[in-house]
């Protein structure tokens, strides 16, 4: 009986001690895992800090792979030299990036990051592909562009117009003159006036006038009655409206007229 009673007390005082510890590993466990959170937090930003620090991982070498007609080395070099420099890894690409297309003879680039400290530069030089009024010129992505060169071309078409207007007077360049082709004359020249009319100065000296009204088919009307006989005639002619819904308008170089012909 007195066993029986030391051993119920025992499990007694065991079933309280416990009961008695419970709320305190309850309220230490948490603790532990915000001590551990909190350390690893501390260890990680210890770690970015050194990582993102000015002084490690700095750039240490840029290539440029481009054709390299009109843009040089040096160019390149000092066009980034401001942008690529400090961290690899806290580098604003997109401001290397527009370091390099501010160069007048590049078209476009790109940047990438090389492993573990280099920079690659991919860049596109300008394509001309027509004259732009006087001093300018319209690149591959029809943009209006101000170059210098010893080497600039000197066949290229000759357009004009408003800022903005390139593709389509490119467009309509195209067109026309695939017209004129047909009649054995080439257009060198188109301008988009301010009131949206176009002016075509041919090979011949001679000036074309349209408007917007289907100016193909004004055109080709022209262009037949050209090939008919005024052809003959070419030196003479100074200028032809073309703007009238059923004929055109001749402006001859001396004012006298020829004996049996008239637009239609």
């Amino acid at each position: 009986m007195t066993g029986r009673t030391s051993e119920a007390s025992r499990a007694s005082f065991t079933a309280h001690a416990e009961q008695a510890q419970t709320p305190t590993a309850a309220l230490f466990r948490p603790m532990v895992a915000l001590f551990l959170g909190l350390a690893a937090l501390t260890a990680a930003l210890l770690a970015l800090d050194w990582l993102l620090s000015a002084e490690r991982f700095a750039v240490q070498r840029i290539r440029f792979e481009g054709e390299f007609r009109h843009v040089t080395q040096p160019e390149l070099d000092a066009a980034v030299r401001e942008v690529a420099r400090g961290n690899i890894l806290l580098l604003d690409l997109a401001a290397v990036r527009r370091a390099v297309e501010s160069l007048p003879w590049v078209y476009s680039a790109s940047v990438r990051r090389r492993w573990p400290q280099d920079l690659d530069v991919r860049f596109t030089e300008q394509r001309l592909i027509a004259r732009w009024g006087e001093d300018a010129w319209v690149n591959q992505g029809d943009r209006v562009v101000r170059v210098r060169g010893a080497d600039l071309p000197r066949d290229l078409p000759r357009l004009d117009g408003p800022e903005g207007a390139q593709a389509l007077v490119r467009e309509r360049f195209e067109a026309f003159g695939r017209i004129l082709t047909a009649s054995g004359r080439k257009l060198e020249r188109l301008t988009l006036t301010p009131r949206r009319s176009w002016r075509l100065d041919l090979d011949t000296g001679l000036t074309l006038v349209l408007d917007r009204e289907v100016p193909e088919r004004k055109l080709e009307r022209f262009a037949r009655a050209y090939a008919r006989g005024f052809a003959r005639e070419a030196q003479r002619m100074k200028q032809v409206d073309l703007r009238y819904t059923n004929g055109f308008a001749v402006q001859w170089r001396d004012a006298r007229p020829i004996p049996g012909m008239k637009g239609g």
